[in-house]
């Protein structure tokens, strides 16, 4: 490309600088969403990770040692926790349980 006045490339150089900063501020962006999706995705491994923590304890306290429920109600002192799941599904030793949230305890019941 041969330009024939120094206007033209001014005007090339004006759009060449306006393109970079651009690029610029969109990887700032980009590097910005990707710190809030790994806190994100920590944050839901973390809550994952108290769950299942949760679900073990409650299902130990509610069965024996055959999984046969001798407490199907589970004061699971809840209070203050910012992450409650309301109904989870799980499997222990081969039998599932559903355990619900009903105030601050949980009912057990083999499904």
């Amino acid at each position: 490309m041969n330009f024939s006045t120094s206007n033209e490339r001014d005007q090339l150089h004006q759009k060449l600088g306006e393109i970079s900063e651009r690029v610029q501020q969109l990887s700032r962006l980009i590097a910005g969403q990707t710190e809030a999706w790994e806190r994100d995705a920590n944050e839901w491994q973390r809550l994952q990770r108290h769950k299942r923590d949760l679900t073990e304890w409650l299902v130990d306290e509610a069965t024996n040692e055959n999984g046969t429920i001798v407490k199907p109600r589970i004061d699971a002192a809840l209070g203050g926790e910012s992450f409650v799941p309301c109904t989870i599904t799980t499997i222990v030793n081969g039998q599932q349980y559903r355990l619900t949230l009903v105030s601050t305890c949980y009912d057990v019941e083999e499904i």
